[in-house]
């Protein structure tokens, strides 16, 4: 299949690169309103990217930019007027700084400044007033300034780029806001991303910008009709999804039939497969069909998965014999995103697959699992083979996830994780498999053990199934609600509590895993940020988890020592559960 950059054939789908490479500029009418974009749209677009060097370039559309392309000398800079689209292209030039500020403190300034002079300003004499390619509205000129003055605050840097010098905008607006906000949340980002997987990280995220982001620039002749093009783009239809095509296809080979054999085919086929995938509110059906393409190829893109398929059918004769092929891995599949035992597995394996359902395992992983799942169900792998490979799998994820570890890169991991093995995977196998990505972080036992004793986990995805597990290994009583997660020393203390915690102390040590124990909602509310002497009674007298009951009873005091203490035991358990 032919692979492809972009998701339209239209000629006016412009890559990030294109558009912004060049000569052309980009302003925003002076008086429009100023950037706003909220950190919520960024955390978005740090997601939208990661999912694009997950699925190895999968393209990605941002929609459409209006713009109103002014005239201007033959000899100078192209000028376009920004009338629509004025968030994302600042936000991307926002990264694109960012990205040239980390490379640069990397040591990498010929990276950096390769970058800065094919994207980020016009690297050359011209009549207009700045020679950045981004010029904001009034409010926000002095915050680009400030960006780029911090680029140009790297004398080595500087030296590197030949005698270049910044034109800066006219001075306009406060020097803090949300433009400044941005640049600085994304720098953190980029930092943390680099801190974890390295400097190729770096590399993917500016490649998946620049490359697999596309826009469809539309340039109107009068700036005053923008809005009536805005509206009619962005009408609310509701989206075609993958599901629907399939759907479609699927009865595409009945058309002809009466209507009466297409309904019997819809009741007695059609809707036990998709109803099945409704449970408990939720929908999983369109999830479904991308692990299931990457089982038949595990080159395909998202984007791809469609037309892959329906390749495919075109040598079935029928919508039941699709159907038939399409649920081979549907219970497996439900399974792992909703915690059931469709394939019937024995107590033990299915409590390891469900394992994954509850610290809700990325889904790059299902591909493998699904397979795995199927063929212990099948008995062409032994049980013992697939639990210990099964575990492999749990350790390197759960370390991943404590040790702040994205689950970007997980995809090339796992999605021909199963051909690796040849289709028999074993403990040996997978870990080898594993450990040949090497830009895939597995962390050793030292950096495991250090984040469950000092790194903040209640604010992450992991801590439930962290303190589930402890639960677990205590043999306490199955409950039916889910647990409230309860801090000993509490996240406002009360002036007892002072007595013991500095309030340095209380920062660093409040959310660490040995702060947190397990409760019902409504003793949680109860005990609050009571001094310890009377939480410590009511988790001995009336917690229904024996964690709070073994906790209360081991610790009569809840000092910086006895958190201390505590955490090295945790950091034990964790090893020794985790051990791969």
């Amino acid at each position: 299949m032919q692979k492809r950059s972009k998701l339209t054939n239209s000629s006016d789908e412009t890559m990030i690169s294109s558009l912004i490479s060049g000569d052309n500029v980009y302003t925003v009418p002076y008086f429009q309103r100023p950037y706003k974009w909220k950190t919520d749209n960024i955390n978005q677009l740090n997601s939208d990217i990661s999912d694009i060097i997950s699925s190895e370039g999968d393209p990605h559309f941002l929609g459409a930019i209006i713009v109103h392309g002014r005239k201007s000398n033959p000899s100078d800079p192209n000028l376009f007027d920004i009338i629509d689209g004025q968030q994302r292209i600042t936000t991307l030039v926002l990264y694109l700084c960012a990205i040239v500020r980390n490379l640069c403190l990397l040591g990498e300034y010929e990276e950096a400044k390769n970058l800065f002079l094919k994207f980020l300003v016009i690297p050359r004499d011209t009549k207009i007033s700045s020679n950045i390619k981004l010029h904001p509205c009034k409010e926000d000129m002095q915050q680009i300034n400030t960006v780029y003055a911090e680029l140009m605050s790297d004398r080595k840097f500087v030296k590197l780029l030949g005698g270049f010098n910044i034109s800066y905008l006219p001075r306009g607006g406060k020097e803090k806001g949300r433009l400044s906000l941005n640049f600085l949340h994304i720098k953190r980002h980029l930092k943390k991303e680099c801190d974890l997987e390295g400097i190729q990280r770096i590399r993917e995220i500016y490649t998946a910008i620049l490359e697999n982001i596309s826009v469809v620039q539309i340039d109107i002749w009068d700036p005053t009709n923008g809005p009536k093009i805005f509206d009619g783009l962005n009408s609310r239809q509701e989206p075609m999804t993958i599901g629907d095509l399939v759907r479609n296809e699927v009865f595409q080979k009945v058309s002809e039939l009466e209507v009466s054999a297409i309904e019997e085919i819809d009741s007695s086929s059609w809707q036990p497969f998709y109803q099945k995938f409704k449970q408990d509110k939720k929908d999983t059906f369109d999830s479904y069909f991308f692990p299931f393409g990457l089982i038949q190829d595990p080159n395909l893109k998202k984007s791809e998965v469609f037309s892959f398929l329906r390749d495919q059918w075109r040598a079935m004769p029928s919508p039941e014999e699709i159907i038939f092929k399409l649920s081979e891995y549907q219970d497996a599949f439900l399974d792992l995103v909703n915690g059931s035992n469709y394939q019937k597995h024995e107590k033990d394996t299915n409590t390891a697959f469900r394992n994954f359902f509850i610290f809700k395992a990325p889904s790059s992983t299902y591909p493998f699992l699904v397979q795995l799942s199927n063929a212990m169900k099948n008995e062409t792998i032994l049980k013992k083979d697939g639990l210990e490979v099964l575990s492999i799998i749990e350790s390197f994820l759960v370390r991943r996830a404590v040790c702040g570890h994205e689950p970007t890169g997980l995809h090339a991991v796992f999605k021909r994780l199963w051909k690796d093995c040849n289709g028999q995977p074993t403990a040996l196998l997978v870990k080898e498999a594993i450990s040949s990505h090497k830009t895939v972080v597995w962390p050793d036992n030292i950096h495991f053990q250090e984040a469950i004793k000092t790194r903040d986990l209640y604010n992450t995805g992991i801590i439930a199934f962290l303190i589930f597990q402890f639960e677990v290994s205590l043999k306490g009583d199955k409950q039916e609600t889910k647990p409230w997660i309860e801090h000993v020393l509490p996240e406002s203390p009360s002036p007892e509590w002072k007595e013991n915690f500095t309030d340095k102390e209380h920062k660093s040590l409040k959310d660490t895993l040995a702060n947190l124990i397990p409760l019902s909602s409504e003793m949680n509310r109860s005990v609050g940020n009571k001094a310890y002497p009377l939480k410590r009674k009511k988790f001995l007298e009336d917690s229904s988890f024996k964690t709070a009951r073994e906790f209360a009873k081991q610790y009569r005091t809840w000092t910086p020592k006895d958190l201390s203490n505590r955490a090295e035991e945790l950091a034990k358990w964790a090893i020794n559960l985790w051990k791969h």
